[in-house]
């Protein structure tokens, strides 16, 4: 594995930009997600789950990487958890051919969710609030989902509708926000994907992440305390105008994705594994988004901007934090109207 790293650094039999990273995934716990195309390792596949994963690690500046989720099929970082889940759910016997899966979502799950109901040969309920961005609603019935809008903005109401209907028969609800496969997959999965493929001598000082459900944040973390860095700092990301984890502070806001009006339960559960919490104004995250995409290609949706922002301050306050790893959890695309909605109007 780290002969192909290195191949990938002097440039043989690469796909590898200035700053990107490709590594072929290990079988994790006896868990083998999705495989990876690369030019030594074209297949053909039948199924786009197969895609999902193996996402590449940027390196975005000095002393500051990012897992580019956005490519994940759907578009998202939610791919792996809603994959992962459903596959466990089935294992379990918790859900059957002709069941219908139901989740409350902000967007992003509900897109991922649909992709797989579609694959799969399921039905899907999205329960969403009203608010969010139009795209993402388009994406899941663009799946074949059904859509049903419960309450404004916070997701907490969805979240128990979703989980009243997944009770009955012929139903099954992940919840997302409660379930604790979604810290496993990040740590069993996606955390140690990353850590296979950090360079040679690379060690990651502190994470920080936008805190939806909680689940990538506590998952990663888990995964490089135990396999990497033991001393690795935890950052938890919100909103400054809906400071939720810090102070129970519920406010609309535009960071689509997280701080969803309630503290998850999965956060909850984990919150002595949180070393801090950091703020991010909204309109600096567009901003920053829109700069990313401007500067480095990178066409990301307000959450990355988010992060990329936090990580930068988090290494500016903390002399003694040197590299942190952040994530970029989905596409811009899905947030045209409302991060580039003036722009639009002004080319039309």
């Amino acid at each position: 594995m780290r002969k192909r790293l290195e191949q990938n650094r002097k440039g043989g039999n690469s796909l590898r930009t200035a700053s990107y990273l490709v590594l072929a995934r290990p079988i994790i716990h006896g868990y083998t997600p999705a495989k990876f195309y690369n030019t030594a390792e074209a297949f053909v596949t039948d199924n786009i789950l197969d895609f999902i994963g193996n996402t590449p690690l940027l390196k975005l500046e000095d002393g500051i990487y990012a897992k580019a989720e956005f490519l994940n099929p759907s578009g998202s970082i939610k791919a792996r958890m809603a994959n992962y889940m459903i596959e466990q759910a089935e294992k379990e016997g918790l859900l059957k051919p002709g069941d219908t899966i139901v989740e409350a979502t902000s967007g992003n799950t509900g897109n991922a969710l649909s992709m797989i109901a579609a694959v799969k040969g399921y039905k899907m309920i999205v329960m969403i609030p009203e608010g969010y961005s139009n795209e993402r609603v388009q994406i899941s019935r663009g799946f074949g989902a059904e859509i049903r809008f419960v309450g404004h903005f916070q997701v907490n109401e969805a979240r128990q509708a979703a989980i009243e209907l997944g009770q009955q028969d012929g139903y099954y609800c992940p919840a997302q926000f409660d379930n604790e496969w979604n810290v496993e997959e990040n740590r069993d999965w996606l955390g140690k994907e990353i850590i296979a493929q950090l360079p040679e001598g690379v060690k990651i000082d502190a994470i920080v992440q936008g805190v939806g459900t909680g689940g990538t944040l506590i998952g990663c973390a888990q995964a490089l305390r135990q396999w990497h860095n033991p001393d690795l700092k935890t950052f938890a990301m919100e909103p400054t105008e809906s400071r939720t984890l810090e102070c129970c502070m519920v406010a609309d806001h535009k960071i689509e994705g997280i701080s969803d009006g309630f503290v998850p339960t999965i956060y909850a559960r984990h919150r002595d594994e949180i070393d801090q919490i950091i703020s991010v104004d909204s309109n600096v995250a567009i901003e920053e988004a829109k700069k990313m995409a401007r500067d480095k290609g990178l066409f990301v949706g307000p959450s990355s901007g988010a992060n990329y922002w936090a990580a930068r301050k988090i290494r500016k306050d903390n002399p003694e934090i040197k590299t942190v790893l952040t994530l970029l959890c989905d596409k811009g695309e899905k947030y045209l109207s409302m991060m580039h909605g003036k722009e639009l109007e002004q080319a039309a």
